[in-house]
């Protein structure tokens, strides 16, 4: 697709119909040749890298659908850049598309806007669009205070776009639109009404898009226990929000509206891109915010699965009260596919629980888990450790019930690290702002350093930042490296003392970090360091024998060895 600017674009200047459309009508091949905006999409940078990173869903969406009404665009994920906004706008050349739209969260909203300034100072005629949650909660804010920004598409993003893009081909004004916010000639904000949420999931197109990324994508796959096999693996949406209400959950500033896709969309989809990509995608990672809302339909949905492919396997996201409703359910999704279940257990604390809104207890969070290890299915823990009010002894709480419950062998080691995000528009952000006296700025994202409330939990917070720093990294590695030595002995036979040991060293490596939180927590209030360099005294001796960890690590990798290892980059994180 060429580039242009508005000026020089071609337009029939007769273009007529009402000035709001919910869907306008699809553009003759011809007409979407001759009048078509050049657009690009921009998922911005959040200002660090994620080895786990995956396509921007909601932009492929937009593309995918604008497509289908005989509209081009190109993508962009710059998501995990860690290089200047500036840069990769000049580099990339966006100032050289009439639409500009970025995906906005939070984390990346600062990015958003340098790059958007960058593209208006060299294109002031480009129309420069904003989407996603974070734009949606200060919509009216991005458009007063920031000139940069035309236009604000809340919410949902498909027709909305679509509707923008026909205005700009046409040269008929943008303001207007269902679902928007902008700019009026005084400066103030003004908005226009949402349109009703797009029930019917299975008349969009499926999410096809390519971007261009600076960082590339790791190899998506999943390493299956039961088959031994590492798998490709492929991320599917079967449905859109969640009808829960938890105080910290961003999905709350798209609308709580839970819509879901039929088994035979979802089928078709797998289908089409195993054809598209020629790869034989053998699990489904379901990336939906709540998968597991209506339990028989989801079944129903892994029965399709498993009538289309038997050797497919699966796993999900969902709330813990959720689980209790359905064993029966769970026990046959197991038998067709079901390796594990992403369970969103937050705390094990009553008055945490109750701060972020999970409207459960915390024996619901263990009865939960106790049903899924009893029917032998593998858990990825959601867990928030720290929040502003947590107090020792909501961490007490919280390691005794990782202790009991055997998550002490778990890795990845996220749950001991994660801290309560106040995102733009969540209630627990106003609760904070409530409770501290002071109103946040609408693009900041709060760091909880600052606002912890508990001088010895902000102590073994502080320590906890320095372990991951410090160790965390050496012992993924050893942890990765150690499990495939000695899966490649055991498959080759080999027995004795070098194998027994090996898989004594990894048990210990696995708790080293839940024991340091462990010993952090006990030893708080009685003169835990300030400097971060006397962190390292308090490291855990551990194993058998009782080994240092620096020892420890050592000890791996001198039983691994010279070993060769087919390491994928996703097998950090296999071992969940």
């Amino acid at each position: 697709m060429a580039r242009t600017t508005p000026a020089t674009r071609k337009t029939s200047g007769t273009r007529q119909g009402p000035e709001i459309l919910r869907i306008a009508p699809a553009l003759t091949p011809a007409e979407a040749a001759e009048f078509s905006p050049a657009m690009a999409f921009v998922n911005p940078s959040v200002g660090y890298s994620d080895r786990r990173k995956s396509k921007p869903i909601g932009l492929a969406y937009v593309m995918a659908y604008l497509r289908s009404h005989g509209l081009e665009s190109e993508g962009f994920d710059f998501g995990g850049a860690l290089r200047e906004p500036e840069l990769l706008a000049a580099e990339h050349r966006l100032d050289t598309y009439d639409i500009v739209g970025f995906s906005v969260y939070n984390e990346s909203a600062d990015n958003a806007l340098r790059m958007a300034a960058w593209v208006k100072e060299r294109n002031p005629a480009a129309l420069v669009v904003l989407g996603g949650p974070h734009a949606t909660a200060v919509a009216g804010h991005l458009v007063v205070a920031h000139p940069q920004v035309d236009l604000v598409v809340r919410r949902e993003g498909e027709e909305p776009m679509l509707e923008i893009a026909r205005r700009v081909a046409a040269r008929r004004p943008v303001t207007g639109v269902l679902g928007t916010t902008w700019r009026e000639p005084s400066g103030e904000a003004a908005s226009r009404e949402d349109p009703p949420f797009i029930e019917d999931l299975d008349s969009l197109p499926f999410p096809d898009a390519r971007f261009t990324s600076d960082s590339g994508y790791p190899t998506l796959t999943y390493f299956d226990d039961v088959s031994g096999r590492l798998k490709p693996a492929l991320t599917v949406n079967t449905s859109r929000s969640c009808p829960y209400n938890c105080s910290f959950c961003g999905v709350l500033t798209i609308g709580r509206r839970y819509r879901t896709r039929s088994p035979e969309s979802v089928v078709e989809e797998i289908g089409y891109f195993r054809k598209r990509d020629g790869i034989p995608y053998q699990h489904i990672y379901f990336s939906d915010a709540n998968f597991y809302v209506n339990p028989r339909r989801s079944l129903a949905v892994v029965e399709a699965i498993h009538a289309y492919d038997p050797g497919i396997t699966v796993s999900f996201g969902t709330r813990v009260n959720q689980i209790l409703r359905s064993e029966d359910i769970l026990a046959r999704m197991k038998e067709i596919g079901l390796r594990f279940v992403e369970l969103g257990i937050e705390s094990a604390s009553p008055t945490m629980l109750e701060r972020l809104a999970k409207g459960v207890s915390p024996q619901v969070n263990v009865d939960a888990v106790r049903t899924l290890q009893r029917l032998g299915l593998e858990i990825v823990v959601d867990f928030i450790m720290f929040d502003p009010a947590t107090t020792l002894a909501d961490l007490r709480l919280n390691l005794s019930f990782l202790r009991r419950l055997g998550f002490y062998d778990y890795v990845p080691h996220e749950a001991i690290y994660t801290t309560l995000v106040l995102y733009q528009g969540t209630p627990i952000r106003e609760f904070y702002e409530r409770r501290h006296g002071r109103v946040f700025a609408p693009n900041e994202l709060p760091d909880i350093v600052g606002l912890y409330e508990n001088d010895d939990v902000a102590a073994v917070a502080a320590g906890m930042r320095w372990f991951r720093r410090a160790w965390q990294p050496a012992i993924d590695t050893a942890l990765a490296d150690g499990e495939l030595c000695a899966e490649k002995w055991r498959a080759g036979g080999r027995t004795g003392d070098h194998l027994s040991q090996l898989q004594l060293d990894l048990v210990a490596l696995r708790h080293v970090p839940y024991l340091y939180m462990q010993h952090l927590v006990e030893v708080a209030g009685t003169g835990l360091p300030v400097a971060e360099e006397e962190y390292g005294a308090h490291l855990p001796t551990t194993g058998a024998p009782r080994t240092a960890l620096p020892e420890l690590i050592a000890r791996v990798r001198e039983s691994v060895g010279d070993e060769h290892l087919d390491r994928d980059p996703s097998l950090l994180t296999r071992f969940a």
